[in-house]
């Protein structure tokens, strides 16, 4: 009876194995912790006079079947505000606008080049996984809001950012790049 039993059990625990191993893909915290703290920096060092870019830290999650999503709230560029100085002229607030519409292209290519640099980094997520970074953009009350999106994202399949690190020319292609108002 027991010899029989034998090879039902190893079909059993073999089937058991192939399932657990079609699993999805584990993406540590540690490795998505690491890519956060890429991302911060990154984003801090994108203007020197704006040290209070990141408004806070980047948070990253894996969805399975999807793929992984960075989000982080920044400033484009802040206004000369405090207790000393509560509100702006008029020429300070249309040169501030124009400071934050002349970075937008700039950040859109900080984000695409994050995306290749994090795509070769998150081994553990399937080729055809999305990588997307969603940055939210804060704004006054009183500011203009023309040109100044409220979110930009930046995403593209892991396998289409590998192939654009190889081949920088189809980075472009590669991403789609996303503005809401």
């Amino acid at each position: 009876m027991t010899k029989k039993l034998l090879p039902l059990i190893s079909i059993f625990i073999a089937a058991a194995l192939a399932i657990s191993a079609a699993d999805a893909p584990r993406v540590s915290r540690a490795l998505m912790t690491s890519v956060e703290k890429n991302l911060d920096d990154r984003i801090a060092r994108l203007w020197n006079d704006n040290p209070m870019a990141l408004v806070g830290t980047t948070r990253g999650v894996y969805l399975p079947g999807f793929g992984v999503v960075f989000s982080a709230e920044m400033n484009v560029a802040t206004a000369n505000v405090s207790l000393m100085n509560p509100t702006l002229t008029e020429p300070e607030k249309v040169a501030l606008h124009k400071k934050k519409t002349d970075r937008i292209p700039q950040l859109k290519d900080a984000m695409k080049k994050a995306l290749v640099d994090m795509a070769a980094s998150l081994d553990p997520v399937p080729a055809t996984d999305q990588v997307v970074i969603a940055l939210i953009l804060p704004r006054y009350s009183w500011e203009n809001a023309t040109g100044v999106p409220l979110q930009v994202t930046a995403q593209s399949t892991r396998q289409q950012l590998l192939a654009a690190r190889a081949n920088p020319a189809t980075l472009d292609q590669a991403i789609k790049i996303t503005e809401s108002y």
